[in-house]
């Protein structure tokens, strides 16, 4: 590239830097015609060059079948560059093209100030122009593989995020911004902590937080993993599994790490369930070995023992041991039917049972044990309930075991309330009682048989609900927290017309 002869100045091989417009004339059209065509008229080229307009063409022939190109749509052509230049005073540079001319003289001819770039100069156009190509080609490819890897990415429907070491998001896939009701824009770039709907919801991440997989990945630079629970606003459990991934840079270090969230909510609960019913069917079997060898004997001492302490002149101090022991084999009496009734297939015929009668006669059945506990008992069930495919007796026995449980959670008095409305196809009946809660443990736990908490303990009463309502093909659901109040849930199915006693 050569300046053109100025005043008290050398001539100098290089573009001006200056911030300006070039209206370019091109001088012959020998290889690399068409490149430097594209590179005046390719808006791709805008970030390496600055804006330029093709002013001319000198030296084309008459016949040549280039002079229809769209590049050169509305541009005229020169026999010569004196032509060109006299008719395009404004070229500040030309390009030439192999036209035969003599360089020295070329540039005795150039317009003031214009500069020159000959044949051999242009190479490095046209090998900036392959570049650009094959830089547009390949970030073409990147944003296909960007845009595929973001598509996967948002169809996966837990929570995924790129972390940066900092704590900071560099990245988050569509299921967080649907979550959180923000948009992407406004959640990148905030610290890390921020990524949760509520209270409720565990962080993605906590750099603070020492067991925190994030945390571990950071310092460790190894994969992490935790299982997090959470009870959720409406007092149900939930459970979530985070996977964390670290991410080196060039130099070895971790600078990110991947975040993986998954709500594993509901596979959970079929687990527990399963474990349940596994310790129900035990203790069934149990029940079935108790029948066979303990009721005989049992009922036979309970017999000696009444007996026993009817005598006459029995002395007092061996009459009050006989009352004692007649008390203890009474409550085995009691626990014992308890088994047995446990262990008592509910059967195959499915009954019609009334909502609003059964619950009214629960709670009739447990109104003095509350009255005595200083509980109330409130009632509020939906008018135009369908009647439920549960026996009535068994459906009874279940809302008086709920009930009784809610009355025991109260030793300093509280209310109790039964609720029953439709729920799609089923019909819901709630138990809540403003008693001391349920901590995780205790929903994980509560329908397992003679599970004993912290402080509470249950027998078979609510594990007995469970296995009617499941074996009748409704399902039941506990929901709580430990700042107060519980409510167990019967999802009940309703009787079809005419499906009574099948």
């Amino acid at each position: 590239m050569v300046d053109a002869p100025r005043p008290h100045r050398d001539a100098y091989c290089v573009l001006d830097a200056e911030e300006r417009d070039y209206l370019v004339g091109v001088v012959g059209v020998g290889p690399g015609f068409e490149t430097i065509l594209e590179i005046v008229a390719g808006v791709e080229f805008r970030e390496f060059l600055p804006p330029m307009r093709l002013a001319g063409v000198a030296g084309m022939a008459a016949d040549d079948p280039r002079r229809v190109s769209p590049l050169l749509r509305g541009v005229p052509f020169f026999a010569d560059c004196r032509a060109l230049f006299a008719n395009c005073p404004g070229i500040n540079l030309v390009v030439e093209l192999q036209s035969g001319l003599d360089p020295r003289e070329l540039v005795r001819d150039l317009p003031p100030g214009a500069t020159l770039i000959d044949s051999t100069a242009s190479f490095f156009l046209c090998a900036l122009s392959n570049a650009v190509s094959v830089g547009a080609h390949c970030r073409r490819r990147l944003d296909h593989q960007k845009l595929l890897l973001e598509a996967i990415v948002d169809e996966v429907q837990e929570d995924i995020a790129l972390i940066a070491a900092s704590g900071r998001v560099v990245d988050l896939n569509r299921n967080i911004v649907a979550r959180l009701g923000r948009s992407k824009e406004a959640l990148l770039g905030r610290d890390c902590r921020e990524l949760r709907s509520g209270p409720d919801d565990p962080p993605l991440c906590d750099p603070a937080d020492p067991a925190c997989p994030f945390r571990i990945a950071l310092v460790t630079g190894e994969k992490a993993e935790r299982l997090h629970t959470a009870v959720s606003a409406d007092g149900k459990l939930r459970y979530y599994r985070t996977y964390t991934y670290p991410i080196r840079d060039a130099s070895g270090q971790v600078g990110h790490v991947v975040v993986f969230r998954r709500d594993i909510t509901d596979r959970t609960v079929g687990e527990l369930s399963a474990r349940q019913a596994e310790r129900i069917e035990t203790v069934g079997r149990l029940s079935s070995y108790l029948a066979h060898e303990i009721r005989n004997p049992l009922f036979a001492a309970s017999g000696f023992a009444r007996r026993l302490a009817g005598m006459a002149g029995l002395p007092e101090a061996a009459r009050e041991k006989a009352a004692i022991v007649l008390e203890e084999l009474t409550r085995m009496e009691a626990l014992l039917k308890q088994f047995l009734e446990f262990a008592r297939p509910t059967g195959t015929v499915v009954g019609e049972a009334d909502v609003a009668r059964v619950s009214r006669e629960a709670l009739a059945a447990v109104r003095e044990e509350a009255e005595a506990r200083r509980v109330g008992l409130a009632e509020e069930i939906a008018p135009g309930l369908p009647a439920v495919a549960l026996d009535p007796a068994l459906f009874k026995q279940c809302l008086v075991n709920l009930l009784r449980n809610a009355v025991e959670a109260l030793p300093h008095g509280g209310l109790v309330s039964v609720a029953a409305d439709r729920d799609g196809q089923r019909v819901r009946l709630r138990v809540a009682d403003s008693g001391r809660g349920a901590t995780r443990e205790n929903l994980e736990n509560m329908f397992s048989p003679f599970y004993k908490g912290d402080a509470c303990e249950y027998g078979l009463g609510l594990a007995m609900v469970k296995k009617v309502v499941d074996d009748f093909g409704g399902a039941v659901e506990a929901a709580g927290n430990p700042d107060g109040g519980c409510v167990l849930t019967l999802y009940l199915p309703a009787a079809l017309a005419g499906a009574a006693g099948r």
